[in-house]
């Protein structure tokens, strides 16, 4: 159970379990004419630091300590006024658009819009899995939690049971770069042009008629992407907007004519 982690900082901890053997067993209970010692029995933690001077590379990137969570709500999405016929009010004296128009063909509950009741709360969440340095296993990953609920058909108001679709574009900076793959190694710093990741989240009728639709889903990035995540790499993911898409007329996150539903932003009562 040896664990060697570096902070990449100047210092390289050593840390692993001290356990008697086979021969080192049966040495120790001859000596000491006992038989108390056995194979597997745990001694003690051992623990031991190294430390070395950090060298500034030419490539090099600068990158924070920590980032993680990133939890983001996400609200109904509004056409962009095209057509100005209204101005808002100050501070904010800019031109607007009357009436507000959604982008998607799906909506939620709002007492004074639809007679129902706001029942609707939408958020994604991406949060860094840590990989083990102690094993050879490339166990690093980045958790997607999505959830909206009160989804509803706009047309007949009914609950929508079809998928979303929650999408960024992703802008990595990492050392998984190659000059001219695959001839050479991916060991190089880099940044990667701006990618999207979508994941699809599916939605289920709810029992209730007080209450639309609930879309959810809970995955990782290497799931969505298998390899998307590369331990040891030290990825700085830069996000855009979250959006979350509906899934057409037939309800399907794959087809073309997908529209806008929510994005990310608050709500202030």
């Amino acid at each position: 159970d040896v664990t060697i982690t570096d902070d990449e900082e100047g210092t390289i901890t050593f840390t692993g379990r001290a356990l008697v053997g086979q021969a080192t067993a049966l040495v120790l209970n001859t000596l000491f004419q006992t038989d108390v010692f056995f194979t597997g029995m745990e001694l003690g933690v051992l623990r031991g630091q190294w430390t070395y001077a950090v060298q500034t590379q030419a490539d090099a990137y600068v990158r924070p300590k920590g980032a993680t969570p990133l939890r983001v709500s996400l609200v109904p999405a509004y056409q962009q006024c095209q057509s100005p016929n209204r101005r808002h009010g100050p501070p904010l004296d800019n031109p607007s658009c009357a009436p507000p128009v959604q982008r998607s063909i799906l909506t939620v509950g709002t007492p004074d819009a639809n007679g129902a009741a706001a029942n609707s709360v939408a958020s994604a969440l991406y949060s860094v899995i840590p990989g083990n340095p102690a094993t050879p296993a490339d166990e690093a990953d980045v958790g997607i939690t999505v959830d909206a609920t009160d989804v509803h058909w706009s047309s007949d108001f009914s609950d929508y049971g079809g998928e979303l679709q929650a999408m960024v574009s992703v802008r990595i900076t990492d050392r998984n770069n190659s000059i001219l793959p695959p001839i050479f190694p991916d060991n190089q710093n880099g940044t990667m042009q701006g990618t999207p990741l979508a994941v699809t989240v599916p939605c289920t009728v709810t029992p209730s008629t007080a209450i639309g639709g609930h879309c959810a889903v809970a995955t990782s990035a290497d799931a969505v992407v298998p390899g998307i995540v590369t331990e040891r790499d030290r990825a700085i993911w830069g996000f855009n907007q979250v959006t979350l898409l509906d899934g057409g007329d037939d309800g399907d996150a794959d087809t073309a004519d997908n529209s806008v539903f929510a994005t990310q932003g608050i709500f202030v009562p």
